[in-house]
């Protein structure tokens, strides 16, 4: 018989009626259907989130439909053979992992973007479940049969919350109650439990502690439960643009000196940063102000707790402790200046937001350097490039004590670790690390810009794609001894530099009106970099305070003496007093139940 014969016979049945092909691409088949409705949810998304502008809007759309309208067409209509259909089901593939990873993209970022722009309508209470950093523990799917130490008589509400959130994702675990905070942290450290639920308001609080003061390098976070309760007053009102994506504005970045949540109370304003931001010249202006600044406090003028008497002076830090909102009215009396908005972050917001983009890259210089960080003992940073993560990044903008011009090279470091942190946002690193990093920023800040406004500066930004250009001044202060308001005792300050203040306050202007911020010049002498001696060292401090040994490495008494002396409840980094006599500062003793 012939072949075309035999062909036509095995296509017949035994009737004489030609047989059915069977569906032999079913995977195609469902690809197809997962490629249409992952289209149309990303779409809709894209929409409902709204920060792309409309154009760009269209432009996705109808980009992502002919994309995928001709994949499909040609792994249906002209992919015949097995070689085709196999490279076209891979290009398929790869257009679904796409639009599904494009989704997620979006509804991090729509969930994200809720929760921020309501952060200063809310309290969020933040509970971890926190392991030392040697464990075999890494995620909450390890938890797994472990003991997980608790507080319940001191935080019943938020540790049964993150209990519920554990037994929700199907963990089964044991825990092992303690009647107080220092006993749980004595099994923890003992290796009694395996983990232990801490509210993170209590963080800050076994920072200041002795026996727990690198609690934060010696443990690590493997989940966190955040809640969110609304607040009626709102006590943090903007000072607005007319149109933000037009406008100059300037926001107050205020980094508050504690570790938790940002939510629970008022401390003190470690970090004072300025960004003056011009939308029309792609223009970012960063202007750091002392920590330490002596200035005329502005406080709250409908709560009399937290009122002071007109004149009252004291370190901007302190401002703080009213609310960052006497903070940011207290520069603008200083400098003569008007500031829109306000963002408030803390130590966990650095930490948290460097390790979610797998560290930060810091090119340091000479007078940069760092042998050991005061701020936790750990190994500091040598001359040259380094990859951080986020304790050590944060370590590095805080240290003072390794130069000889203090606080002045603090806000240097600051700036360079925030542009540090802003060239990794925007790098191909971002991709990969995208879910982790919205996580972070979800409960990293709080702010008084509006959602409209922060939607309205995204689309504009993604409308005109500019290239921002970083400027960058930091306000240059000497040391002096002066009385504190919020302390009513004498302590070291840095005393307000008029000169530089004005070229700060012109600077700021110029910027706003779309000129650059070097078209100012500073007649003040001082240098905005680190003289190659800057970097003295704090080896023989640390060793006087007994954390180092002569060798340079952590003092076992220190480790493990529960009996060693040092007050750390008095607030680090902020009991020294200036001595006439010597250019560098010395420990003060004075000690005022009022001042915490």
């Amino acid at each position: 018989m012939p072949k075309k014969d035999v062909k036509l016979s095995q296509n017949v049945n035994s009737n004489g009626k030609r047989k059915k092909k069977k569906n032999k691409r079913p995977i195609s088949k469902f690809m197809t259907i997962f490629m249409i409705i992952s289209l149309a949810l990303l779409i809709f998304q894209i929409i409902k989130l709204n920060l792309l502008p409309t154009k760009l809007i269209i432009l996705v759309s109808v980009v992502l439909i002919l994309l995928a309208l001709i994949i499909l067409l040609i792994l249906h209509f002209k992919a015949k053979g097995f070689i085709s259909r196999l490279l076209m089901g891979l290009v398929a593939l790869c257009m679904c992992i796409g639009l599904a990873y494009g989704n997620y993209f979006v509804y991090k970022a729509d969930s994200t973007f809720d929760v921020v722009t309501s952060l200063a309508d809310s309290k969020a209470t933040t509970t971890s479940i926190v392991v030392l950093k040697a464990s075999s523990i890494n995620k909450e799917a390890e938890l797994k049969g472990k003991t997980i130490g608790t507080i319940l008589k001191m935080d019943e509400e938020a540790t049964e919350r993150m209990l519920k959130d554990l037994d929700s994702d199907n963990i089964k675990y044991k825990t092992k109650d303690y009647s107080t905070l220092d006993d749980m942290m004595e099994a923890f450290y003992a290796g009694k439990v395996d983990a232990i639920c801490l509210n993170e308001k209590y963080r800050d609080i076994l920072h200041e502690s002795e026996a727990y003061f690198n609690f934060q390098t010696d443990s690590r976070t493997v989940h966190q439960n955040v809640h969110y309760t609304k607040v009626e007053k709102n006590d943090n009102p903007s000072n607005p643009v007319s149109d933000i994506s037009k406008d100059g504005f300037t926001i107050l970045v205020s980094g508050n000196d504690s570790y938790g949540t940002l939510q629970d109370s008022n401390t003190r304003s470690d970090a004072n940063l300025l960004l003056t931001v011009n939308p029309k010249t792609g223009t970012i202006l960063m202007t750091s102000i002392p920590r330490d600044y002596y200035v005329e406090l502005v406080c709250p003028s409908d709560d009399d707790e937290l009122a002071c008497p007109e004149g009252s002076y004291d370190k901007l830090t302190h401002s703080g402790l009213m609310g960052v909102k006497s903070t940011e009215e207290t520069i603008e009396k200083a400098l003569g200046i008007k500031i829109n908005y306000n963002v408030r972050i803390n130590f966990s917001s650095v930490v948290n937001l460097v390790d979610a983009l797998d560290g930060i890259d810091l090119d340091i210089k000479k007078g940069e350097e760092v042998d050991v960080f005061y701020t936790n003992s750990q190994p500091g940073l040598s001359v040259g490039k380094h990859h951080v993560d986020g304790e050590t990044a944060l370590a590095f903008a805080r240290e003072r004590h390794a130069y000889a011009d203090g606080d002045n090279q603090r806000v240097r470091n600051q700036q360079k670790v925030f542009k540090a942190i802003f060239k990794r946002i925007i790098s191909l690193k971002m991709i990969t690390n995208y879910g982790k990093f919205m996580d972070a920023i979800a409960v990293a800040f709080d702010t008084n810009l509006s959602g409209d406004e922060i939607s309205k500066f995204v689309k504009y930004e993604l409308d005109n794609m500019l290239n921002w250009k970083i400027e960058s001044y930091a306000i240059v202060a000497e040391p002096d001894y002066q009385f504190c308001y919020q302390s009513q005792s004498y302590a070291s300050v840095v005393a307000q530099n008029d000169v530089m203040n004005e070229v700060a306050k012109k600077k700021i202007q110029a910027v706003l009106k779309g000129k650059s911020s070097t078209t100012v010049k500073d007649p003040s002498g001082y240098s905005q970099t680190a003289s190659e001696d800057n970097a003295v060292g704090n080896t023989e401090e640390l060793e006087n305070m007994g954390i180092l040994n002569s060798s340079g490495n952590t003092s076992s008494e220190y480790e493990e003496d529960s009996d060693y002396e040092y007050d750390y409840n008095q607030g680090y980094e902020d009991t020294d007093y200036y001595n006439p006599d010597d250019q560098y500062y010395q420990e003060d003793t004075y000690e005022d139940p009022d001042y915490q």
